[in-house]
């Protein structure tokens, strides 16, 4: 399974909207050009995880920060702010687009995160 893209951060305070819907994310500060929701690999803590990841802009949220926002797809704990962390990107699912609404959204990454699992083989 090649790497696609390697991203190293220190995650970062969001405003928590991931969480509301049930999709809490690591956030660190991205400014590449590459975009769009992948499976990936995190490392955290000397552990492995696999996640879900949006990179790039929000355009159905506020159009304008680029990050790198991850779902861990098993986990349950927390995460300081600070802490640091490492992604592989490995496969893209699809671009970034915007939604009509924050329902659509929610709905989509739903699917993002199946199509991840099933990557998994969770």
């Amino acid at each position: 399974m090649s790497i696609l893209l390697e991203i190293k951060g220190r995650t970062m305070k969001g405003k928590s909207l991931g969480r509301s819907i049930g999709f809490p994310t690591l956030n660190i500060a991205y400014g590449g050009e590459m975009s769009g929701v992948f499976v990936g690999k995190v490392f955290l803590n000397n552990e492995e995880h696999f996640a879900a990841i949006n990179l790039g802009s929000r355009p159905t949220i506020d159009n304008k920060k680029h990050l790198c926002e991850v779902h861990l797809l098993a986990w349950g704990g927390n995460v300081s702010e600070g802490t640091e962390i490492r992604v592989e990107l490995l496969e893209k699912i699809r671009e970034i687009q915007k939604f009509q609404n924050f329902e659509k959204l929610k709905e989509q990454i739903s699917r993002d995160v199946e199509y991840a699992k099933h990557f998994a083989n969770f």
